[in-house]
């Protein structure tokens, strides 16, 4: 009782096609390194579903996040489909 916690991620994995393409795109860049900017809102998703954290200069990724992410690369590169265009801007 009492006890004040952080929202804890969702329970089941969340996979690459369960994100939006604004959603994949910023994952993308914050995997990229720390100066990529965010909207808020997204980077608030982010962070409930494991996938980024706050940090003292902003929102970087989570070990989870980048996961996702070089598995998702790494399906692109083999030729499985998964799109990944998206990251090049």
């Amino acid at each position: 009782m009492g006890s004040e916690e952080a929202p804890a991620p969702l329970g089941s994995p969340i996979g690459w096609d369960d994100l939006s393409s604004e959603e994949k795109t910023a994952l993308k860049r914050i995997n990229r390194g720390p100066d990529h900017v965010i909207s808020q809102s997204v980077g608030e998703r982010l962070i409930a579903l494991g996938l980024a954290v706050e940090r003292p200069h902003g929102i970087g990724i989570s070990r989870r996040g980048r996961e996702l992410v070089i598995a998702a690369l790494l399906r692109a590169r083999e030729g499985s489909g998964t799109e990944l265009d998206d990251s090049q801007s």
